[in-house]
C-alpha cells in the first residue's frame, strides 16, 4: 500500500478528524499490551467563521489551524504522533476487475484501469490498491483469468490541504486515512459477515461496505443530520444552538411539553433513511450478497431513538457504534464515553492504527 496508508506503532498517538462542523481528537496510550484512553475532545468550527456552534463551515487554513490549536490546548493533547481522517468526499473506493497478474505487474497495470473508473485523471489523484482475499465471499471476477481489486484514490489537493495542516501543527510522523477505514477500525474488530457501517456527519454520510475486515465499496450521501438541526431552527423559530440542544436531548423520542419537535425531527430524517434503505439494496443486489448487520456511528448517532425511527426504513439488524471497545477507559469517564462514543468512530480509529501497526 502507498505512504497514505501506511504508519508505524508507537506509545502514544493522537486521531484527529476534521469535519465541517466539528473536529474532533482522541489521545490513546499502548502500555504493556493494553491500550488506554488518555485524552479526548471537541470543537464546533462554527463561530471560528461568525456561526453559532453546530452550523457547518468552510475555513480556510488559517481559522482551520486556531481551531485545532484551541482543542488541543482545551484537550491537553502532549503527543505529536497523529493520524489525520481523510474526508469521503475527496476520495474513491470501488471493486474492480483486472486480470491476473503479480504484485509487481499490478503496480503498472492498476494507474490503466484506473482510468476507466476514477472521475478524474490518474494524474490529481493518489492511488492504492489491495487484492480481496480468496474465500471472502465478495468476489464478482467470472472466470479464473480475472481477480478482484479494491482501487483507492485520493485527490492531490485534499492530501495537501491535509499535509500543510500538519506541518503547520508540527505533527511529526503524520499519516493520512480515508475516513471510513477509520471508523470501521474503531467499531467493527470483531464483526463477521457482510458489515454495512453508517458514519452520519453534519453535512453528509458515508457508507462503507466491508466483509471480515476488508472493505470494497463506499458512497457518500449529501445528507446529514444537519438537517435535522436546521429544519427544527425553521419551525419552532429559535437558534440553530438551541435547535442542536434539543434535538440532541430529546431527539426520536420527542418532548412532551413539545410533541411537534419529534415529527419534526422524523420528516426530516426520512430523505436520508431512504437514500441508506435504496443503496442497502443496490450493495445486497450488486455482490449477491445479504448484509448481515449495519453499525451506525458519527455524531448523527447520538440522536435518542434513532434506531426505532431508522427501523421504519431498514430492518436489519443494526446497533449503535462503540469505538471504545478496544480501549481501558476511566471509570469516571465511562458513561460519559458511552454517550458520546459515536462521534469519535474516526478519531479513535486514527489513533488505534497508530498505536497498533507495525
Amino acid at each position: 500500500m502507498l505512504g497514505f496508508f501506511g504508519t508505524k506503532a508507537a506509545s502514544h498517538a493522537i486521531g484527529l478528524d476534521i469535519g465541517p462542523s466539528a473536529i474532533k481528537v482522541v489521545q490513546l496510550r499502548l502500555e504493556k499490551e493494553k491500550i488506554f484512553l488518555e485524552t479526548y475532545g471537541e470543537i464546533s468550527t462554527g463561530p471560528y467563521a461568525g456561526f453559532e456552534p453546530g452550523q457547518s463551515t468552510i475555513l480556510g487554513d488559517e481559522k482551520v489551524l486556531e481551531a485545532i490549536g484551541d482543542l488541543f490546548k482545551a484537550a491537553k493533547i502532549t503527543t505529536k504522533n497523529a493520524g489525520i481522517s481523510i474526508e469521503s468526499s475527496g476520495s474513491f473506493i470501488s471493486l474492480i476487475q483486472v486480470p491476473n497478474a503479480t504484485d509487481e505487474e499490478l503496480s503498472r497495470i492498476i494507474p490503466l484501469e484506473a482510468r476507466k473508473y476514477l472521475p478524474l485523471p490518474v494524474a490529481e489523484v493518489q492511488l492504492d490498491f489491495w487484492r480481496v482475499p480468496k474465500g471472502n465471499g465478495v468476489q464478482t471476477a467470472t472466470d479464473d483469468k480475472r481477480t478482484d481489486i479494491v482501487l483507492a484514490a485520493v485527490t492531490n489537493v485534499v492530501l495537501e490541504k491535509y499535509q500543510r495542516y500538519a506541518t503547520s501543527l508540527g505533527l511529526e510522523k503524520s499519516t493520512f486515512e480515508i475516513e471510513g477505514f477509520s471508523a470501521l477500525r474503531s467499531t467493527s474488530h470483531d464483526d463477521k459477515g457482510l458489515i454495512l457501517l453508517i458514519d452520519i456527519g453534519s453535512d453528509y454520510t458515508t457508507l462503507t461496505l466491508a466483509r471480515d475486515g476488508v472493505i470494497f465499496d463506499m458512497h457518500t450521501i449529501s445528507k446529514g443530520s444537519l438537517m435535522s438541526t436546521m429544519q427544527l431552527s425553521q419551525a419552532l423559530t429559535v437558534p440553530v444552538a438551541v435547535a442542536e440542544e434539543a434535538k440532541r436531548k430529546f431527539g426520536y423520542v420527542g418532548d412532551s411539553a413539545n410533541p411537534y419537535l419529534k415529527e419534526v425531527i422524523k420528516l426530516s430524517s426520512y430523505p436520508l433513511f431512504g437514500e441508506i434503505a435504496r443503496l442497502l439494496l443496490m450493495y445486497e443486489r450488486k455482490y449477491n450478497q445479504v448484509i448481515d448487520g449495519i453499525i451506525i456511528g458519527g455524531g448523527g448517532a447520538r440522536t435518542p431513538g434513532l434506531l426505532e425511527t431508522f427501523h421504519e426504513s431498514v430492518q436489519t439488524k443494526t446497533r449503535i457504534a462503540s469505538p471504545f471497545d478496544q480501549v481501558e477507559v476511566p471509570e469516571f469517564l465511562k458513561e460519559m464515553i458511552t454517550n458520546v462514543g459515536p462521534s469519535y468512530t474516526v478519531a479513535c480509529g486514527l489513533a488505534l492504527k497508530k498505536l497498533l501497526s507495525s
